[in-house]
């Protein structure tokens, strides 16, 4: 069976996106997670941040945002569009 692309857009329910993007990479499919919002100061955010960046330096995860300044590859909301369209499936949180 051919692996899915699988987006999961990162908005306002932060650590429950970061949580389910870890979740998904036990299915061997291609996960792109993509930050459209500055990243929540809480504890329970940061947590599971910390894992999907386990799994970026792992090759396991892509990476992407739009807000400048985070330290993670920025790309800008057009081209965060353009990609969209080549997933199979897309989670928003």
């Amino acid at each position: 069976m051919d692996a899915k692309k699988i987006a999961v857009i990162v908005r306002n329910r932060q650590s429950e996106a970061f949580r389910m993007s870890v979740g998904l990479t036990v299915l061997d499919d291609i996960i792109d997670v993509f930050i459209t919002e500055p990243i929540k100061d809480d504890k329970e955010t940061l947590t599971q941040l910390e894992g999907v960046k386990e799994m970026k330096e792992l090759g396991i995860i892509n990476l992407f945002t739009t807000v400048k300044g985070t330290g993670f590859e920025f790309i800008t909301v057009e081209d965060m569009a353009g990609r969209l369209l080549e997933h199979d499936n897309i989670l928003p949180y």
